[in-house]
């Protein structure tokens, strides 16, 4: 009777270690699992900075990779927030000879993206002949390869989208570029002058020696 006893009781205490690590295993696989060390993944893990109370994090999840060049940054509710166009740096005034390449060039942010316009005293340059215009997401550049002395005057660019338009514009000064002849004109007239200067001197030295 006393063996059967011992035999009982040895078995109880088996099934109830059994039971143990059961639920024990059954614990472990409910709770979140970490990272391979054995830490909490980032999530669940407090921040903190300078050892004050523990910062909470955020976990921002629904952004993707674009995956293509032409594609944008995305967020769960679409595109980024719209925004009317801005010039973040304008036109310059500009100066050069006739006959001379001269460029004007603009960055802008916008969304939806800008439709980006250029005048030249207020005639659209898509209107004017030798003129060449290169306009990127944010930046557009006007180029004139060879200035006219009808290019000079204002020189303007417009940026609009649905929701609102914007405008900047610069002078344009463009010098006549001189013939030979006229060169020369100018060349012999001050020479000229300087001789006068230079006999108007010696006489005034004459005279003072008299």
């Amino acid at each position: 009777l006393l063996d059967e006893e011992i035999r009982w009781k040895l078995q109880r205490l088996r099934e109830a270690k059994r039971a143990a690590l059961k639920k024990k295993q059954e614990s472990l696989m409910s709770m979140p699992q970490g990272d391979p060390s054995g830490k909490p993944s980032p999530p669940e893990m407090a921040a903190t900075t300078d050892g004050s109370a523990p910062l909470a994090v955020q976990v921002v999840t629904g952004y993707h990779r674009p995956k293509a060049t032409g594609e944008k940054w995305q967020m769960p509710g679409g595109l980024l927030d719209p925004c009317p166009p801005l010039f973040v740096q304008e036109v310059k005034p500009q100066e050069a000879v006739e006959g001379h390449r001269c460029s004007f060039s603009c960055l802008f942010h916008g969304r939806p993206q800008p439709t980006v316009t250029w005048y030249n005293n207020t005639k659209p340059v898509g209107r004017i002949q030798g003129t060449a215009v290169h306009t990127t997401e944010c930046h557009s550049t006007l180029t004139f390869p060879s200035l006219l002395p009808q290019h000079g005057g204002t020189v303007t660019c417009v940026i609009f989208n649905p929701l609102g338009t914007v405008s900047t514009s610069a002078a344009l000064h463009v010098r006549r570029r001189m013939p030979a002849y006229e060169a020369m004109k100018e060349e012999e007239e001050e020479g000229k002058k300087e001789e006068e200067e230079k006999k108007k001197v010696k006489e005034e030295e004459g005279g003072e020696k008299e």
